[in-house]
């Protein structure tokens, strides 16, 4: 059973450095596309993994409204919401649209993606740490909720996670077998 997958196995997409930046994501959908009649696993794992999504937005959205509108130290900032090879992977697998990231702003500023209600990115379309990341006020107030709810979650979890690594897997056989890295 896979556990998890080490995305550092991918090459680094660097928004520091736009025009390799987009130059990577370029090479990710020509080869989504050149090799379109071997992806059959990809898009399976990848319906999966939305699927996994479809699951956790719900609940992730209905937490953050109740939290993120009074916290003091907002956790979205553009070095976060930057994505990473897999995040790319993942979107254009399971059919989203890579966002037309502003490269050149303060990496450090309020993320460029949020809105009056929050992110204004479909779930699919941000990077994966987006979904996963839990800041400590936002674990209390989920803890703090009915604990059949809570085990719910934790699965839901884990199911997101065992999806995006068997997403990524699927898609890594792929990338070494035509690229070599």
């Amino acid at each position: 059973m896979i556990t998890g997958f080490d995305t550092t196995v991918f090459p680094r997409l660097d928004f520091r450095n736009p025009e390799e930046f987009w130059k990577t994501v370029q090479e990710i959908k020509k080869f989504f596309k050149d090799h379109e009649a071997e992806m059959s696993v990809v898009k399976e794992k990848a319906h999966q993994f939305r699927q996994a999504y479809a699951i956790m937005d719900p609940f992730i959205q209905k937490y953050t409204a109740e939290v993120c509108p009074y916290c003091g130290n907002v956790c979205c900032c553009n070095k976060h919401g930057f994505p990473e090879f897999a995040d790319v992977v993942a979107i254009i697998a399971m059919g989203g649209k890579v966002p037309e990231y502003d490269l050149s702003v303060d990496e450090g500023a309020l993320c460029q993606f949020i809105g009056e209600k929050g992110c204004v990115l479909p779930r699919i379309e941000r990077p994966y740490r987006c979904t996963w990341y839990f800041c400590e006020p936002l674990l209390l107030q989920i803890e703090i909720g009915p604990p059949k709810q809570y085990r719910e979650f934790v699965q839901d979890v884990q199911y997101m996670g065992h999806a995006r690594a068997e997403l990524m897997e699927a898609f890594y056989h792929l990338w070494q077998k035509y690229k070599g890295t």
